[in-house]
């Protein structure tokens, strides 16, 4: 399976997932789109425990799951076309793929490890509803970032358009997530998005700009 082929699947699928949770969690997803933007809804959504421990807290993490590897691909594919040639695409895919899914699940585990140490269970639900809705959002945007730096081969939109955009989005939830807590828990907290946040996508630029 070629490149081309593995990102249109995904997108593929990637839209039918976002059209089932609308058909079948509307007014869940309606208050969850509203959160992005209205402290609001989002206080609301914090307030019904519509999302940290919900199944609809799984959609962001399926559709981020979808989304980086093919991020990764296009990103190979116009600035390490090379590595396209030694490796199968759909092996890169995968290993991306299950890359991302170990982060996530050592994040996890950090993440209960440390609000349980210093109590801080509604915190760690806080940032959980936060995180959830940067994934929403980061998914969003990647889509329509994949489907025309793909499609238009206008690979320039990675590094001037979606980085940018990326780095405002997850700045932004976590600012929210930090205004909404006080006293010794944000400098916890800011300690703990530095190192295991923050230090994984450094790492992989380095990596990055040393291999290519």
């Amino acid at each position: 399976m070629n490149a081309n082929n593995i990102i249109t699947f995904s997108l593929l699928v990637w839209l039918l997932l976002i059209t089932i949770s609308f058909v079948l969690y509307r007014r869940k997803m309606s208050i969850v789109l509203r959160a992005l933007f209205s402290t609001r809804h989002f206080q609301q959504l914090f307030r019904e425990g519509k999302l940290a421990y919900g199944y609809i807290y799984f959609y962001p993490i399926f559709l981020y799951l979808i989304a980086f590897p093919c991020l990764v691909l296009c990103f190979l594919q116009f600035y390490a076309p090379e590595v396209l040639k030694i490796y199968s695409p759909l092996l890169l895919y995968t290993v991306t793929y299950v890359g991302v899914i170990v982060v996530l699940l050592v994040s996890q585990l950090f993440l209960w490890y440390f609000t349980t140490i210093f109590n801080y269970q509604e915190q760690r639900y806080l940032y959980l509803t936060t995180k959830a809705l940067y994934r929403f959002c980061n998914a969003f945007v990647l889509l329509a970032v994949i489907s025309v730096v793909w499609y238009a081969r206008i690979p320039e939109i990675l590094i001037y358009i979606y980085i940018p955009l990326f780095l405002a989005i997850f700045f932004t939830f976590f600012i929210r997530f930090l205004s909404n807590i006080s006293g010794t828990s944000r400098i916890h907290f800011f300690i703990y998005f530095c190192s295991l946040e923050i230090l994984p996508y450094l790492l992989l630029i380095k990596l990055l700009i040393t291999n290519l």
